[in-house]
């Protein structure tokens, strides 16, 4: 499950920030910015996938597609929302591929720290000086 969003994410970052990104294997930073989504599978099983963004990164992201060069925080945490819906939203498609559907929910902010997040799986992707780091929890 983990690579179709990893995979989704590279296509987003190429396609969509026009940048490319990498695997990492730098620990995540506490001070990243997190939101959540849920998903169920085709057979009921349960996940919740966590992206976890430096917030330069958020903000060149924000600057881009809402063209503000000073977002206030509200406007970050909205944009990481919007974010984690597009690329969960295309793994979906890229499962859908695969048979491998999946239904998603609404993405919401987490808040705390990312260490103290339980998961079963996670990569870390570099973007330029950044990282955002994506987990997989089985609910």
């Amino acid at each position: 499950m983990i690579r179709f969003i990893t995979t989704a994410s590279e296509h987003f970052f190429q396609h969509q920030v026009g940048t490319s990104c990498t695997l990492s294997e730098l620990p995540t930073q506490d001070r990243t910015i997190l939101a959540y989504i849920d998903i169920r599978s085709t057979s009921q099983c349960r996940y919740r996938i966590y992206i976890a963004m430096d917030e330069p990164l958020l903000r060149q992201i924000t600057e881009l597609f809402l063209g503000e060069e000073t977002p206030d925080e509200q406007t970050l945490q909205e944009m990481l929302l919007e974010t984690t819906n597009m690329i969960v939203g295309s793994a979906k498609v890229l499962a859908e591929g695969s048979g491998s559907a999946f239904n998603i929910e609404t993405p919401f902010l987490q808040e705390g720290q990312f260490s103290a997040i339980a998961y079963d799986e996670k990569c870390t992707l570099a973007i330029e000086n950044n990282l955002m780091t994506i987990a997989l929890k089985e609910l």
